[in-house]
């Protein structure tokens, strides 16, 4: 406050500014007063007071275009992977380098042009940094596809604005500078209204100046730098997929893929594979009990799992969506390995391959036994896989504790119980038991729940394991997404030039039956 105080300078500038403002207001009144006409005065600070409130609602709900333009969705997409989302860091910089841009670029076709090629060569430095010329390996078609989606995608935002798709830079350059014409008439009529009008015309100098003008200007620039901001959001999207190698399947089989993924019911699609849960853990520890488990829990009435996940707060479609869940036991492998054979080694490394192209880990353990070295192994190799592999998403893990029903963790077995608040002894033991595993495995496991399978009195199957998939559905349904992707660019070049080639000799056959299938004749 005292640093305000001592700026003399600007205290003098406000009062010689306002002060004259003020007096002729004041003096204005106490003439309507005498006169009785106070309501005209009334009635042209309302709308002074109006055109006050506008301009200061306008500075500030055009500073954030999102309650007025089309949003932009900043948050990575779906179909990315931790290395696909530092990526996306770059995007963001680029756009955000757009807020320092004149509004007179801004509807320049240059800056757009530039913009691409400087976010594609970052993008190429980005994924291929120990090459000298980073652009030399990226296909001409998947770039041409990528620009198509882009294209695609920015047509289509811009149509949530009426006649957005019919603007042209043109019309920018021409809106600008109309907007000038305009301003500058309404600059000079403020400064002759003062003469002819002082009392009104000074109030309206004075708010055109220091509200209404900043706040028009900003307005305008906001709703440029949002279509900028836009065209790089949306080529950033389909350069990173570029960059992935995911746009090698086409632009076609790209949009039926990515847009499914978008709607509730993905794995009720035909096209699309259901998802794969991979059921691993050492011999002996109830990977077949818990599997044949998971499909007596669905082989009764869907509503009673809906209505579960409910009440705990879930989608009840996730209940559908898992039923199509396909459940894939992996061998198990031996559960000691201090002095594993090589054979044993083996057949640990195979169960970690059989994992890694399922989209959700299921990693068994018997309470009973408690965690084995091989199992510490096991999630060590599979965790260490998708570090080496960032083009990769991590798909969801849960780790059951089977054999909980045993005396070992209390003296009878009488669910139910809630392993995560339980006062009882046996529910104090598995969350002991829990708490000693995530002290020991990765942290990509970090998900805890247990089950006790005995013949008539299982439990914990429908009451915690489904309901700790389903809350992990969405991250499975993203992984699989992109490991499809992933699978269908990794097809050899040879394999695709050979799959065109087939596609056009059925269609040259298709032709050549249809020419000499002989007409029908309608007698």
């Amino acid at each position: 406050m005292i640093g305000i105080l001592k700026q003399w300078r600007v205290w003098v500038l406000a009062v010689l500014l306002i002060g004259p403002v003020l007096a002729y207001v004041a003096f204005g009144m106490i003439w309507l007063y005498e006169r009785g006409w106070l309501w005209l005065t009334t009635a042209a600070l309302l709308w002074i007071a109006a055109g006050t409130v506008f301009s200061i609602l306008a500075a500030l709900w055009t500073k954030n275009v999102h309650p007025i333009m089309p949003p932009l969705d900043w948050e990575s997409p779906s179909t990315f992977s931790p290395r696909d989302r530092e990526a996306w860091k770059i995007v963001e910089r680029e756009s955000d380098a757009g807020e320092a841009l004149a509004m007179e670029a801004l509807v320049e076709p240059e800056i757009y042009i530039e913009t691409g090629r400087r976010l594609l060569r970052r993008l190429a430095e980005f994924y291929h940094p120990n090459t000298t010329n980073p652009l030399d390996d990226v296909p001409l078609i998947e770039l041409l596809t990528a620009l198509e989606l882009a294209s695609e995608d920015l047509a289509g935002l811009s149509k949530q604005i009426p006649g957005g798709d019919m603007i042209t830079l043109s019309h920018w350059r021409r809106a600008v500078q109309i907007s000038g014409y305009i301003s500058r008439a309404n600059d000079l009529y403020s400064i002759i209204s003062p003469i002819l009008n002082p009392l009104s015309g000074l109030a309206r100098l004075g708010t055109r100046e220091l509200l209404v003008k900043p706040a028009w200007k900003n307005m305008q620039q906001n709703v440029l730098r949002w279509f900028y901001q836009a065209y790089v959001n949306r080529l950033g999207v389909h350069l990173i997929e570029l960059m992935s190698g995911r746009l090698a399947i086409g632009a076609e089989h790209y949009r039926r893929l990515t847009r499914r993924a978008a709607l509730p019911a993905v794995a009720s699609s035909r096209e699309q594979e259901p998802l794969a849960a991979a059921i691993v853990g050492a011999r002996g520890s109830g990977k077949s009990r818990l599997i044949e488990s998971l499909k007596q829990a669905f082989a009764g009435d869907p509503s009673l799992i809906a209505a579960r996940f409910e009440g705990r707060g879930l989608d009840p479609s996730l209940a559908e969506r898992l039923r199509n869940v396909r459940w894939v036991e992996v061998p198990g492998y031996p559960p000691a390995s201090e002095s594993e054979s090589r054979r044993n080694r083996s057949l640990r490394q195979a169960a970690v391959a059989a994992a890694i192209d399922c989209d959700l880990l299921i990693l068994v353990i018997d309470g009973r036994k408690g965690l084995q070295p091989a199992d510490v192994s096991l999630a060590q190799a599979w965790d260490r896989y998708f570090i080496e592999h960032p083009q990769r998403e991590v798909p969801p893990t849960l780790v059951v504790i089977t054999g909980v029903d045993h005396p070992d963790f209390g003296a009878v077995w009488a669910p139910p119980y809630d392993w995560s608040a339980g006062k009882g002894m046996r529910e104090a033991a598995v969350r002991s038991l829990f708490d000693s595993l995530r002290s020991t495995l990765p942290p990509t496991f970090s998900t805890f729940t247990a089950a006790g399978l005995p013949g008539e009195t299982a439990f914990g199957v429908a009451e915690h394991v489904l309901p700790a998939l389903a809350a992990q559905l969405h991250r499975a349904e993203r992984s699989a997404l992109i490991r499809q992707l992933q699978a269908l660019s990794n097809r050899s070049k040879v394999g695709r030039v050979m799959g065109q080639i087939g596609q056009h000799g059925r269609q040259v056959w298709t032709n050549l039956r249809s020419r000499h299938k002989p007409a029908r004749h309608v007698p």
